[in-house]
């Protein structure tokens, strides 16, 4: 019989499982290689292949839900984002204690800083029929739950970054990477799927989970000035950090645009940072910019011909909850 938690989980897919992604991430035991390995960026016929990727030395092997065992030997520096129509940088999300990346991922640890309440409405009052936005995240949930590789990926990702922030290598090795796809022969290729090289995620699954790795972030900001960056960030809750938005602001480049904390919620507005975000079920009253993404034929930021959450920094924008 399952347990009451299981089947919260289970037959409720609005909910992050951050308990199952833990055990997946786990199993990672790996040596993560330090130096970027490159491949020419192809067409396949799922996606891309190619681009900047990350070597596994050693022989580790995981066993598939159906019990196949499988090598884990690379994984790409980056991921290629459909909806989002460009290239982007993943970690796992979530909880610290689960081996996420999210600080704030955890209502009790906002709850306990209380600085976030000059800046949103208070989470111990989210009206009926909402929810804490990290409960529900897609990165914790579906095609990332579902597929170990994935948990893999960002496990290894992540012990990369960590020795790379530490060794201070992390900002030019990142930024060498990016550049490498801001290549014409690259765009042809992938404007096939419309997908851009001038455009950037920081992050479609994790944050900034210290000071230093966002410094390393902005570090790369300024070396690609011809790259349009975009990093939504829920850090904004603990003061320290919007002390550190403020002493190291964004450059030009970058939108860093703080999330809201429930949905419903209205967009956060922080000095220093871009509008921010949130999200509804339904769409919101100007200035509130509504992403049209899903309403493109191919479901993508490229489709919709909107490229706001990285050029209209001064937009707070809604995402359709999903």
């Amino acid at each position: 019989m399952r347990d009451e938690e299981e089947l919260e989980y289970l037959d409720n897919p609005q909910l992050a499982n951050w308990d199952s992604l833990k055990r997946n991430r786990d199993i990672f035991d790996g040596e993560v290689e330090r130096e970027v390995q490159y491949k020419p960026v192809h067409l396949g016929k799922t996606g891309y292949t190619g681009g900047p990727y990350l070597r596994i030395s050693g022989d580790f092997h995981y066993s598939t839900s159906g019990g196949k065992r499988r090598p884990f030997r690379n994984t790409t520096l980056f991921t290629w984002t459909s909806k989002m129509s460009c290239p982007s940088f993943s970690l796992p999300a979530g909880p610290m204690e689960s081996g996420g990346t999210c600080p704030a991922a955890k209502a009790s640890s906002i709850q306990r800083e209380g600085s976030y309440l000059k800046h949103s409405p208070s989470i111990d009052r989210i009206p009926e029929g909402q929810l804490f936005i990290c409960d529900t995240c897609y990165a914790g949930k579906g095609r990332y739950l579902m597929y170990k590789s994935m948990s893999l990926g960002q496990a290894a990702r992540l012990r990369w970054t960590q020795d790379a922030v530490r060794s201070g290598t992390f900002s030019r090795k990142i930024s060498e990477a990016i550049a490498s796809l801001d290549d014409p022969d690259v765009e042809k290729v992938l404007a096939q799927r419309l997908v851009s090289n001038k455009y950037f995620r920081i992050h479609d699954s994790g944050d900034f989970y210290n000071p230093e790795y966002y410094k390393a972030w902005l570090e790369v900001c300024y070396n690609l000035p011809q790259i349009h960056f975009w990093a939504p960030t829920r850090m904004w809750v603990y003061e320290k950090w919007r002390e550190v938005f403020s002493n190291y602001p964004p450059p030009g480049n970058l939108s860093l645009r703080p999330s809201a904390l429930f949905t419903s919620s209205p967009p956060p507005s922080i000095a220093g940072m871009a509008g921010g975000s949130t999200s509804i079920d339904g769409r919101m009253p100007a200035p509130v910019w509504n992403c049209p993404a899903y309403e493109s034929e191919e479901g993508s930021c490229a489709g919709a011909k909107c490229r706001v959450c990285w050029d209209a920094q001064r937009k707070p924008v809604n995402y359709l909850t999903h």
